[in-house]
């Protein structure tokens, strides 16, 4: 895991990336439902207009090393919810869930099919913050400026300690 510590906040931010392909699982996404359960209760709402500008920023900085453009990919965002909203439900911040669950084995629950995968999680005071966080980590850039990614799904949410970011890249 990758701490910065600043004057104003303590920023957590971790990156993980994978480039295999994992069989996918027919087992029930259980932890997904209830997750979607808990945001039509509005327990854990999405922050929609951050992650348009966390969306917007990404494809600024790709765009000036020369690279496309991210799509955001609505599935992925879902995946990226659920595993924010179960952080901030359960209390964690990490890539793998308390049962050890990981973004790879997320999006096979999903059915998403990928040949390179990464996340980026950043838990700071802001959206801004936060993605500035992710920046400044080499590998966190690495995944942002990932030649071999095309698609993401971005979720920001509030929890107790400030705004938890996922962003999930796929190719």
């Amino acid at each position: 895991m990758f701490v910065t510590i600043s004057f104003l906040a303590i920023t957590l931010s971790a990156a993980l990336t994978s480039p295999i392909s994992v069989p996918v699982t027919t087992a029930p996404n259980v932890l997904a439902e209830q997750v979607v359960a808990s945001r039509a209760a509005g327990s854990v709402p999405n922050r929609d207009a951050d992650v348009r500008s966390l969306l917007e920023t990404v494809n600024a900085r790709r765009t000036a090393q020369g690279l496309a453009p991210l799509q955001l990919e609505p599935r992925l965002c879902a995946i990226a919810y659920a595993h924010a909203a179960d952080m901030v439900i359960r209390s964690y911040f990490d890539h793998n869930t308390p049962e050890g669950i990981s973004p790879f084995g997320r999006m096979d629950r999903a059915h998403y099919a990928y040949g390179y995968a990464g996340e980026n999680i950043a838990l700071d005071q802001s959206e801004a913050a936060a993605e500035l966080a992710l920046w400044h980590s080499p590998e966190h850039r690495d995944n942002m400026l990932g030649s071999h990614y095309v698609r993401v799904g971005i979720s920001a949410v509030t929890s107790h300690d400030g705004v938890i970011v996922v962003e999930d890249f796929s190719d």
